[in-house]
């Protein structure tokens, strides 16, 4: 016989079955449970939803700008469901299951499902959750057992999965937060919910009108979904507004919504839904399968080698945007450590990141790459993120989708590993971690013709290479990168292109439609050193406590305020600009106000030339020279008072009580790459060079902003202050 016409005979005969037996209301007594039990479902235990609601924790409370910029991303195209949950994944098909439960769950002839809940009857939200929570429980265990009998290829989740009540605060598009009760899927054997924990997100509303607020209402669940979960290629909502329902998928590039359909009319399209849910693997609710999961242990193969995942070093909040994920793995025949970066990349964007770093393989102080892969969907297809958009059809297809990023999942092996810039040890590290970062920074663009374009202090780690006398500076996260050609006399970027992380950004690039330059990029680093300054209270990552970086003059420059940061930058006189650095400055590094001011005047008040790599690499030099020195004279005059040696603190590598040198008497420059001392050579480096030591971070809270431009009041100056700058833009 046929395969076709034994399936329908046996969900005939499960349709029989169940008429005999069939519930006058939706029940969760045990009856349910032996039921299931007695269908050799094969899972070892079928929980009931607990009666209680599950409260979300507030992970993620997002701004009321960062739901209207979901919003603005919205597209609808009508048939999600029918692409993601094709007919060739099930058995029995959908409508052969709504036929089966007829008299059921669903009245065929009358067209209704029987049992839905009345949303707009109903005055306890609560009720409305756990009412809707039994009927979406029952179908599911009705699709289960009619599958099991059915037989086929088709296999049932690993673990029973339920529809459990949830209660989390939400952001609305005019900013209101509200506590909203909700309905999430998850693993049956979970016991506290978590935003970690979601597999799909459901919100109810008691009127169609209201649509709108629901869907605004999913957003939030899935910034939170995505923020908590590593593995996320996308993510499905489903928004209950009286009768009617619609489907939103979410993405990194934004959202997507199918049309409001009636639940009841519709009944085969809420089926597929609910179906490819639940009876289908994780992959269809949107996870990433390639990460794999064996004891408790994660795993993810790239370019046929399998690495564990040992540590999550970084994660992008946002849900729009690279979603960057960084982990530190390690392969099972090496004890080297390795940063696997997963990023979804434009692939309207060349040269990619790869690229420049396969340009920049020789450049000692740049991150290594090993390998580069693009990540598969579950059907082993290469799809971008315009996929679903593809199907958006009507006269304004090519408008409303001609701005959507065309994003690809790519996962990146680098080496080596490193710490945080913030983890310095000591000043005289941290300015010896930033000049081999500058150093790096003059051998990319010089040797590879590539310009960083997003210095941040996320973009510069601490590696210590093997023999070393001390940690190096090394340069991270080429994704905003640009080639460079010469114009003018100089090798610069393209034209009116915005890239880097707001607080780091050069006033230049902020204010103008500027070509980003290599000193844009020096001025980037000297905002590095002042955040820092400003930001902690000494070494080792030691927070400062009692100051608001925000309400300090430095929190303009976290929105981009091109001109306050000009003004504090290039019009502050000496004395105007060391009162600004006693506001904002920590103690610890009092030390430092003089250095600095001499690098703001090199970088942003020197207006006959533009600052170059040599000569910021200079005031570098002179500077610890000058430290060192100070350590020695320190370190022999407790030496003719005491007899003793100098403590830690005073060694001439200022390096904390635990780092050691081989001579703590040698010259700075042997701290410099290679024994240097006035020569910035550009050099390479070999395979041998690098360590185990890597971490990759980034910045993609705040890369590639919108340009902002100057306010009214300054446009009067433009054109004066570019002659002085010398800055090229266009109006």
């Amino acid at each position: 016989m046929p395969q076709s016409k034994r399936s329908r005979r046996r969900a005939t005969a499960a349709q029989s079955h169940h008429r005999r037996r069939a519930p006058t209301a939706l029940s969760t007594s045990s009856s349910t449970r032996q039921e299931l039990q007695r269908a050799s479902l094969g899972y070892s235990y079928i929980p009931l939803p607990s009666p209680a609601v599950s409260s979300l924790p507030n992970h993620l409370v997002l701004a009321q700008d960062y739901v209207a910029d979901i919003e603005k991303t919205s597209l609808t195209v009508c048939m999600i469901a029918d692409t993601l949950f094709a007919d060739e994944k099930f058995t029995p098909l959908p409508g052969q299951i709504v036929r089966a439960l007829d008299k059921i769950l669903y009245d065929v002839k009358a067209r209704r499902w029987l049992c839905y809940p009345e949303l707009s009857l109903s005055s306890d939200d609560l009720q409305r959750e756990h009412a809707m929570a039994a009927f979406l429980n029952e179908f599911m265990r009705h699709c289960w057992i009619l599958q099991n009998q059915t037989g086929g290829d088709q296999r049932l989740p690993a673990h029973a999965l339920r529809w459990s009540v949830t209660s989390s605060v939400r952001t609305l598009l005019n900013g209101d937060t509200v506590e909203a009760p909700g309905i999430a899927l998850v693993d049956a054997r979970v016991t506290e919910v978590q935003w970690s924990h979601v597999l799909c997100d459901v919100q109810l509303v008691s009127r169609d009108d209201l649509m709108p607020q629901a869907l605004q209402l999913l957003t939030t669940g899935a910034a939170n979904v995505f923020s908590t979960q590593e593995d996320r290629m996308y993510h499905v909502g489903i928004a209950f507004a009286g009768d009617t329902f619609q489907i939103a998928i979410f993405d990194r590039a934004g959202r997507i919504v199918t049309g409001a359909f009636d639940v009841h009319s519709h009944c085969l399209l809420l089926a597929r839904t609910l179906m490819g849910l639940t009876m289908l693997d994780s992959s269809y609710c949107g996870k990433d399968a390639s990460v794999m999961v064996r004891d408790g242990r994660r795993f993810v193969i790239v370019g046929g080698l399998e690495y564990e995942i040992l540590q999550t070093l970084s994660t992008s909040s946002r849900m729009r945007g690279r979603g960057t994920v960084c982990w530190r793995c390690r392969r099972r025949d090496s004890d080297m450590d390795y940063v696997i970066k997963n990023v979804w990349a434009d692939t309207r964007q060349q040269p990619s990141e790869g690229d420049f770093l396969r340009k920049a393989s020789n450049i000692d102080g740049v991150a290594n790459l090993i390998d580069e892969e693009v990540i598969p969907w579950p059907d082993g297809e290469y799809r971008t993120t315009l996929w679903l958009r593809d199907l958006v059809r009507g006269p304004n297809r090519y408008a409303d989708v001609s701005h959507i990023p065309h994003l690809e999942l790519r996962r990146l092996v680098l080496e080596p590993y490193g710490r945080p810039l913030q983890e310095f040890s000591s000043k005289d590290e941290l300015l010896f971690a930033l000049r081999d970062a500058i150093h790096a920074h003059e051998c990319l663009y010089e040797n590879a013709d590539v310009l960083h374009c997003d210095i941040s202090d996320n973009n510069i780690l601490l590696h210590e290479p093997a023999g070393a006398s001390r940690r190096r500076g090394i340069l991270i996260d080429l994704d905003c990168a640009a080639a460079v050609e010469l114009q003018e006399g100089f090798k610069v970027g393209p034209l009116g292109r915005s890239a880097g992380t707001l607080p780091f950004m050069a006033c230049d690039i902020l204010r103008f439609r500027a070509a980003h330059a290599p000193w844009h990029d020096l001025e980037s680093f000297l905002y590095v050193l002042i955040f820092i300054c400003a930001s902690y209270a000494g070494p080792s990552n030691t927070p400062r406590k009692d100051f608001d970086l925000r309400a300090s003059a430095l929190g303009p420059w976290l929105t981009g305020d091109g001109l306050t940061k000009f003004v504090i930058m290039c019009s502050y006189n000496d004395q105007e600009f060391r009162k600004f650095q006693d506001e904002v400055f920590h103690p610890y590094f009092d030390d430092l106000k003089d250095f600095v001011g001499e690098l703001r005047t090199l970088i942003m008040r020197t207006w006959d030339a533009y600052p170059t790599h040599r000569a910021v690499l200079d005031v570098f030099d002179r500077q610890l020279r000058a430290r060192q020195s100070a350590s020695k004279d320190v370190a022999a005059t407790h030496l003719r008072t005491d007899g003793s040696a100098s403590p830690v603190d005073h060694t001439p590598r200022e390096f904390g009580a635990k780092r050691k040198r081989s001579d703590e008497n040698d010259d700075v420059a042997a701290d410099f790459p290679h024994g240097q001392r006035d020569s910035h050579t550009v050099h390479g480096r070999t395979r041998a060079d690098a360590s185990s030591d890597s971490h990759t971070s980034d910045d993609s809270d705040g890369t590639l902003v919108e340009k902002l431009y100057s306010t009214q009041a300054a446009k009067d100056d433009i054109d004066v202050e570019c002659k002085r700058r010398k800055v090229v833009y266009f109006d």
